[in-house]
């Protein structure tokens, strides 16, 4: 594992040279400071940049806190070397390194494809999540919502799919999906508590009790206020159950009597 101290050191020292990028993983960056530093037109101008691009480095590793450096730069969390999370593991055939990968099968031994393998995934989620947006504007919540799902079936980790996908469930009610996607948008980088406030799509949500649990804690679910909406869910359904049989036991008017015998007759 990297350790945060030695990568700011070596970022503050050694950071003219790129040497903590290389640490870190990211040979590209490295390379690029190196380039800087040797082969700028004034190496004197060329020599300052790389070194005060390494004290900056240096100073925002030792303001990261433990637990965001080592999601971003440690591989027991999976991630690349330019601190994306990755889809799978790394080469499964190294079996002595100190990594215990759990329930392995065929999904996490294989590779994730190259840069255009990546790109193109990446093109068609942007679609989807287009043609989401467009939808939802012309009010076809149901087709809206499955252009949603299927580009976070591609790419889970954009905010903006998860906050168009929560306006979507708002607008059709569906209180436990909605605070849940919304959830995730605040969770991968959706910021703007001001706007989940005023947008009119999410007007249905803010009128449950738990919203108010749900703003105080910053826009983040527990699991006591997903159990709380799971169980008025619980609730409206047996509201819609009495009242679907209070509807039945209703006496039929005469005409409606009436109507039902003509309809026998004609079906003779």
């Amino acid at each position: 594992m990297k350790n945060k101290w030695l990568a700011a050191f070596l970022a503050i020292f050694f950071g003219r040279w790129g040497v903590h990028r290389f640490y870190l993983r990211q040979l590209e960056v490295g390379i690029l400071y190196v380039l800087l530093t040797v082969f700028l037109p004034f190496s004197i101008l060329g020599f300052t940049i790389s070194a005060l691009l390494g004290i900056r480095d240096g100073i925002k590793l030792l303001l990261m806190s433990e637990e965001e450096f080592n999601q971003k730069y440690n591989n027991i969390h999976f991630r690349d070397r330019y601190g994306n999370r990755r889809k799978y593991t790394p080469d499964q055939n190294k079996r002595n390194s100190k990594y215990i990968l759990l329930d392995e099968d065929e999904v996490t031994t294989q590779k994730t494809g190259g840069y255009f393998e990546k790109f193109k995934k990446q093109k068609e989620a942007n679609s989807l999540k287009q043609s989401g947006i467009k939808k939802l504007k012309e009010f076809e919540i149901n087709e809206a919502i499955k252009d949603f799902e299927k580009s976070i079936t591609i790419n889970n980790e954009d905010f903006a799919t998860h906050y168009n996908l929560a306006c979507a469930y708002s607008l059709n009610e569906n209180a436990v999906e909605a605070f849940k996607h919304l959830d995730l948008a605040v969770k991968l980088g959706f910021n703007q508590g001001s706007k989940i406030q005023e947008q009119e799509e999410l007007a249905y949500i803010r009128i449950i009790p738990v919203y108010e649990k749900f703003k105080n804690n910053r826009f983040r679910l527990t699991q006591e206020m997903v159990d709380e909406l799971k169980m008025r869910q619980v609730n409206l359904l047996e509201v819609l159950q009495r009242e679907k049989q209070k509807q039945a036991d209703k006496p039929k008017s005469s005409y409606s009597i009436l109507f039902q015998e003509f309809l026998k007759d004609e079906n003779k």
